[in-house]
């Protein structure tokens, strides 16, 4: 499941790119980047993230949840 990074709200601190476990995201210039085909849908990059700037985006078909 991909995920989705709201860059209004990073604050570019690297905390979901150390956490990755497969190296999907990672600073590149003054942005974090998502790299979905490393991804494994692990969810550590979104509980690694302290300012809540991450979120999975749900499988087609389904409705996105309210948070």
């Amino acid at each position: 499941m991909p995920i989705e990074i709201n860059h209004s709200r990073c604050i570019q601190c690297i905390g979901c790119a150390s956490v990755c476990p497969t190296g999907a995201i990672e600073l590149d210039g003054l942005r974090m980047v998502f790299h979905p085909e490393k991804c494994i849908s692990c969810g550590t990059c979104v509980k690694g993230c302290p300012a809540n700037a991450i979120k999975f985006l749900p499988k087609v078909g389904e409705e996105k949840k309210e948070e």
